[in-house]
C-alpha cells in the first residue's frame, strides 16, 4: 500500500482517483485498443477514473492513435514506458483493477498471461475480457469480474460499479491474494507436477 501511494503522489493526474491499469506487452493478439474504446465509454460516465498502461509492443502507436483520436489519451488514459520488474508491484499496489485483455478470438483464451498471476499476487481484482479457465476462476472465487469483448458500454458501466463499490474491491482482492496463495503459488504447482510425473511412473511401472 505504501508503494502504491508514493507511485500515485508522483503523477498529478492520478492521486487518489479510481486506477484501472494493463502492464504488459502491446503485441496483436493483446488487444490493448479495447481498454482505449472501454476508456472512452468510462469517461462519460465517471471522468475521474483513470485508466494506465505501462508497456510497448508493436501496437503501442496504434493504441496511442486511437485514445488520441478517442480525445481521452492525457484526459482519463495515460501511457507509460515499461517498466523494471521491481517496479511493477508499485503499480499493481496503486491500482484498483488490473485487466488482461486479449482479441475477441476463442484460440485465445486458454493463454496463461504474467499479468493475470502478477495482479492475483498482489491482492488485486482483475478484469478480462474472454471466456475460458480464466473467466471460470474469476466468477467462481470472486476475484474479479468478466467484461464482455463486444459491448463496449456494458464493459464500462460494469467497471464503474466496481470501482464504486468498496466492499467489493475488497472481497475481490482478498479472492484474489487467496487465489494466488491456494492455487498458484509455485510450491503448490511444483508439488502437482511432482505428483503427476510421479503418477505416470507409477503407471509405467504397473504396466511392465
Amino acid at each position: 500500500a505504501e508503494y502504491g501511494q508514493e507511485f500515485r503522489t508522483k503523477y498529478s493526474w492520478l492521486a487518489q482517483r479510481p486506477l484501472i491499469v494493463y502492464v504488459g506487452t502491446f503485441g496483436m493478439i493483446n488487444g490493448v485498443s479495447y481498454l482505449a474504446q472501454v476508456a472512452k465509454a468510462v469517461s462519460a460516465i465517471d471522468p475521474d477514473i483513470r485508466f494506465l498502461l505501462v508497456g510497448t509492443g508493436k501496437e503501442e502507436a496504434m493504441v496511442k492513435n486511437l485514445a488520441q483520436e478517442l480525445g481521452v489519451l492525457g484526459q482519463n488514459f495515460f501511457m507509460l514506458p515499461p517498466m523494471a520488474k521491481k517496479d511493477i508491484p508499485a503499480v499493481l499496489s496503486a491500482a484498483d483493477i488490473a485487466t488482461s485483455t486479449v482479441i475477441d478470438i476463442k484460440e485465445t483464451w486458454n493463454n496463461s498471461a504474467n499479468k493475470f498471476f502478477d495482479a492475483l499476487a498482489s491482492g488485486t481484482p482483475v478484469a478480462i475480457n474472454h471466456e475460458g479457465w480464466q473467466a471460470d476462476i474469476l466468477r467462481k472465487s470472486g476475484a474479479g469480474i468478466v467484461l464482455d469483448a463486444q459491448n463496449i458500454q456494458q464493459a464500462a458501466e460494469e467497471l464503474v460499479s466496481a470501482l464504486h463499490d468498496p466492499e467489493w474491491l475488497q472481497r475481490a482482492g482478498c479472492a484474489a491474494r487467496q487465489l494466488a496463495q491456494t492455487e498458484f503459488a509455485r510450491e503448490i504447482l511444483a508439488k502437482r507436477l511432482e505428483q503427476v510425473l510421479l503418477n505416470v511412473v507409477s503407471e509405467k511401472e504397473r504396466r511392465k
